[in-house]
């Protein structure tokens, strides 16, 4: 019998994320190390009525008013569907996700993984799960809300591993009470040379199976493939587009270029359908460093650090629609691109027009008042 291996690596996919999906590193002996202090606290206006989502910010006001937030964080500007992602190796994740949960519709913890292996059943590991962060966030809401659990999974194409699988789902959503299930896989099998129809069995397989156990399905899909939309799209709830990590350390520039990000939803629904209300357009909440030794993912607290120390002039790149600065510190000089509120709300009325939802990765890099724009 040919059995086909279907890997999904951790090691892979944090590569192919650069830093943004792996933990920090060195984060107990930095936590505190040149902390810039930000109040973060409710307050009676918004940034529109505070005069802040412009072409042309003051570094001043992102480092002293970022932290501040519309009181009503229930209130929503952003029609369509908003899924929140959240890593454990972040705990401001589950804090944000707690203030402002009436902003989304599904949350996604990154929480499981199946232990690698032959054995013949499948076990997830569930020792990042948060109880008392679960029963929070669904006591908060009093209508339809999501909570999803994101998972990186090794499958073997054996029907009874598969039903091995299911099984293993379907229990631990039915005993922390998930709703459903982001899956991760299309990247690791798509590199790793497997035959895409293989692929697209397999997750049909898998979402077919969680539908009969009224669990939900959203597959997170690299940005530029869009040929197998139309035979997944009846299975899943969602695709998760990855529109972001357009540049890298070795080609420095802007994170998810406006009329890049246009064309990856296009290239998955060419023209306005409302299909494409399946699509959820990926935000990205961190931002990059580049220096002249290569430079790493920055969140927006290192990013309010660098602002404290530097005095040059944050520049708008009009054909990306982002923000950027060059940082000339003491350490040595950087390239910053990190996301602003004039930049976000830029690629939410691009979502409102192609008539997508939207996916955030993840809630705990970004600054408060972004979310005053969902």
């Amino acid at each position: 019998m040919n059995i086909f291996i279907l890997i999904i690596s951790v090691l892979l996919f944090i590569q192919l994320s650069e830093c943004t999906l792996s933990p920090p590193k060195d984060r107990n002996t930095k936590k505190n190390k040149g902390k810039v202090e930000t109040k973060e606290s409710p307050i009676e206006q918004d940034v529109f009525s505070r005069l802040l989502v412009v072409k042309n910010p003051k570094t001043h006001d992102i480092i002293r008013k970022s932290g501040y937030y519309f009181s009503n964080t229930t209130r929503r500007r952003f029609s369509g569907e908003v899924l929140g992602y959240i890593t454990p190796w972040n705990n401001n994740g589950l804090e944000v996700s707690k203030i402002f949960h009436g902003k989304f519709t599904m949350l996604s913890p990154v929480w499981l993984a199946f232990s690698e292996g032959n054995a013949s059943t499948y076990k997830l590991s569930t020792y990042d799960v948060q109880k008392k962060w679960l029963k929070e966030i669904k006591a908060a809401n009093n209508r339809s809300h999501y909570v999803k659990t994101n998972d990186i999974i090794e499958l073997y194409s054996d029907t009874k591993r598969q039903l091995s699988l299911i099984s293993a789902l379907t229990d631990t959503a039915k005993n922390f009470h998930f709703d459903g299930y982001v899956l991760e896989i299309w990247n690791q099998f798509v590199l790793t040379g497997v035959d895409a129809q293989i692929v697209v069995t397999v997750i049909q397989f898998i979402a077919h199976q969680l539908k009969n156990n009224n669990l939900d399905t959203i597959l997170a899909v690299p940005p530029s493939r869009g040929d197998q939309f139309d035979q997944l799209s009846p299975y899943l709830k969602a695709f998760s587009l990855m529109t972001y990590d357009y540049s890298s350390i070795q080609r420095p520039g802007p994170n998810s270029p406006i009329d890049w990000v246009r064309e990856c939803v296009e290239l998955l629904v060419p023209e306005e359908s409302p299909k494409r209300a399946q699509i959820l357009l990926g935000l990205n909440f961190y931002g990059y460093n580049y220096t002249p030794e290569g430079g790493k993912a920055i969140l927006g607290s290192e990013y309010l650090k660098i602002l404290e120390s530097s005095n040059e002039k944050i520049q708008w790149d009009d054909n990306s629609k982002e923000h950027f600065f060059v940082a000339k510190l003491s350490g040595g000089s950087g390239i910053i691109f990190y996301p602003t509120l004039y930049s976000i709300l830029h690629r939410l009325d691009l979502a409102a027009e192609l008539g997508t939802g939207i996916s955030i990765w993840e809630l705990g890099q970004g600054l408060h008042y972004f979310y005053d724009l969902l």
